[in-house]
């Protein structure tokens, strides 16, 4: 497979304004650059802590390198519950430092960093018990209100008598359920936020090297001076040097350490399950968090969907590879089925995924993943290798903080993180695209719905969809089967959001293998033939893409039972004939 992309589609890629595109000459450039100079930070893993990481301290003026051994937030960052949240269930365990950063995080994307991909939506805590239940969620909550008084970004509390709740959630249970109480938090889309903030350190001159995974580290004595990594596209190795080396590598980081010639820490990946409902599986203007068998189940609202999760369970087979099992889909479907009076069942399920949270772990502790905290940690050692570990994904960016103050502490680097107000790609002039779904809809023929939910994915980027689309009128159009997407994005995860891979396409660009029935089986063969041309592959290439993604959807979807099993090989027409042309 080779990575030619006309240049003709790229060239706005080589403009000092466009710094941001991410594809594929721009990576073979950043590898070649890398290979040849000596970076001040060094930071191995893109997922949302690792990004954050490689932004603050490029925002602190020093020199970076992402390398990443798959694809920008290809494991956990892209199967959270897509929430930026304070953690209301934290402060049953007394950790209110916890939630009182994660609520100012939280306020930060809905206001300043991410406004486009974070946006505030209710929650509604249903109470079944006696009198009393009332005022201990009540005080809870009103907790939760007092630590976002600052930000004000979501609306407070309401409470809800059991006639009212069964107007607002016509879905729930009014036999067991007795009245709510209402809360805020914000969604969010966190593959498209993780490669937001990719995006925005590479526009500052992070040098991003994706599929490249360490082999081994560069060592000066005992102090570590850089790592060496393979390029999966051209089995070739290069030598990557840097003054300081983060790993933000998750349920990896201990295996990382000790690579490096350290042993201090553990990780006990706990996994989390999440369901993707019909849009009409459940009646209800607001999500539900409520009390589950060992923790909580919340179904939030999600792109016109329904996102229900989760579980929280030891995880100890292969680590790159988590997927949901049947036990896990009927604890889910069991657990909010408590609440609803008409039952969501199996049929409701369009997709699942599975992720493993990075949990820090002593001798002697308990087994039970929902009993460890979520508070992060920043560990050095051996020299020249910090390690940033644990935490929730709302927290990332004082986790990125923290890690590089430890990291360049040694180098004598005294400027402090800035990240705080330094709006991601896509937001920088949200305040003027943000109303103008109605205008998207018209220009591209699209639902107003789907118009909104474009603006969701892209912010004001979405005038390079246009601009796209102006070069290559075929671009405008919408897909088959799924509307709510332009083939313009099709293209533009190719030629400048990174993508490499139809399964980066398919399951983190658009969210198409868990909102379609067939896991997007169907229209796989179609967005291959569209993004082939930008890849430079092959029709051999485009039968092992199909082959390896078909295979992803056959994991992720066995839990779901034979009932909605994954239907045999479609081989409708790829990009139609006049639209391949075009592209």
């Amino acid at each position: 497979m080779n990575d030619f992309v006309p240049p003709a589609v790229l060239a706005r890629a080589f403009e000092p304004a466009d710094a941001t595109w991410l594809h594929p000459a721009q990576r073979r450039r950043d590898l070649a650059e890398a290979s040849r100079s000596v970076a001040d930070v060094l930071v191995i893993g893109a997922g949302v802590t690792g990004a954050g990481a490689a932004l603050d301290a490029v925002a602190r003026g020093l020199s970076v390198v992402l390398v990443e051994a798959g694809d920008i937030a290809t494991g956990t960052s892209s199967r959270s519950g897509k929430t930026f949240h304070g953690g209301l269930r934290y402060l049953e365990q007394l950790n209110f430092k916890l939630v009182a950063h994660a609520i100012e995080e939280r306020d930060l994307m809905v206001k300043v960093l991410c406004p486009h991909i974070a946006r505030p939506e209710s929650f509604l805590y249903p109470l079944t018990r006696a009198w009393w239940e009332r005022p201990y969620v009540a005080a809870g909550v009103l907790l939760y209100d007092l630590f976002g008084l600052k930000g004000g970004a979501v609306p407070r509390q309401r409470h809800f008598g059991r006639a009212a709740l069964k107007r607002h959630v016509p879905s729930i249970d009014a036999q067991r359920v007795v009245g709510g109480v209402q809360f805020h938090d914000a969604l969010m889309d966190d593959a498209r936020h993780t490669l937001a903030v990719v995006r925005t350190a590479a526009g500052r001159g992070a040098k991003v090297i994706t599929r490249a995974p360490m082999v081994e580290f560069i060592k000066d004595g005992e102090r570590v001076a850089g790592v060496v990594v393979q390029d999966t596209l051209t089995g070739e190795r290069h030598r990557l040097a840097a003054r300081a080396v983060i790993s933000a590598t998750g349920i990896w980081a201990d295996d990382i350490q000790q690579r490096a010639g350290a042993n201090s820490f553990r990780v006990q990946p706990a996994k989390g399950v999440h369901i993707l409902l019909r849009p009409e599986a459940l009646q209800s203007d607001t999500g539900i968090l409520a009390r589950a068998t060992d923790s909580v189940i919340i179904a939030r609202r999600w792109y016109g969907y329904w996102l229900v999760g989760t579980t929280d369970t030891p995880w100890h087979g292969d680590k790159s590879q988590p997927v949901a099992e049947a036990a896990d889909v009927d604890y889910l479907l069991d657990n909010l089925n408590a609440y609803l009076e008409r039952k969501v069942g199996r049929a409701d399920v369009l997709g699942t995924f599975a992720g493993l949270r990075p949990l820090l772990k002593s001798v002697g502790t308990t087994d039970s993943t929902s009993a460890l905290l979520r508070d992060h940690a920043v560990i050095d050692g051996p020299p020249g290798l910090t390690t940033v570990v644990g935490g929730k994904y709302t927290t990332y960016r004082r986790m990125a903080a923290d890690a590089v103050d430890a990291a360049v502490r040694p180098l004598g680097v005294g400027t402090p993180s800035s990240t705080a107000s330094l709006p991601l790609v896509g937001a920088g002039d949200w305040a003027a695209v943000r109303d103008s779904a109605g205008d998207l809809a018209r220009h591209f023929g699209m639902g107003i719905g789907d118009a909104g939910r474009l603006l969701q994915r892209h912010g004001d980027r979405v005038r390079d969809l246009r601009a796209l689309a102006r070069a290559r009128p075929a671009l405008r159009a919408t897909l088959p089967g799924a509307a709510h997407y332009l083939v313009a994005e099709l293209v533009h995860a190719v030629v400048a959001e990174g993508a490499h891979t139809l399964t980066d396409v398919m399951t983190r660009r658009t969210h198409l293998s868990i909102e379609l029935a067939d896991g997007g089986l169907a229209l796989a063969p179609f967005v291959a033939g569209c993004i082939a041309p930008y890849l430079g592959w092959s029709s051999d290439d485009i039968r092992r893409q199909l082959a390896a993604y078909r295979e992803l959807i056959a994991a992720e979807r066995a839990a779901l039972g034979p009932g909605v099993a994954v239907p045999p090989a479609a081989s409708p027409a790829a990009a139609p004939a006049t639209l391949a042309a075009a592209l």
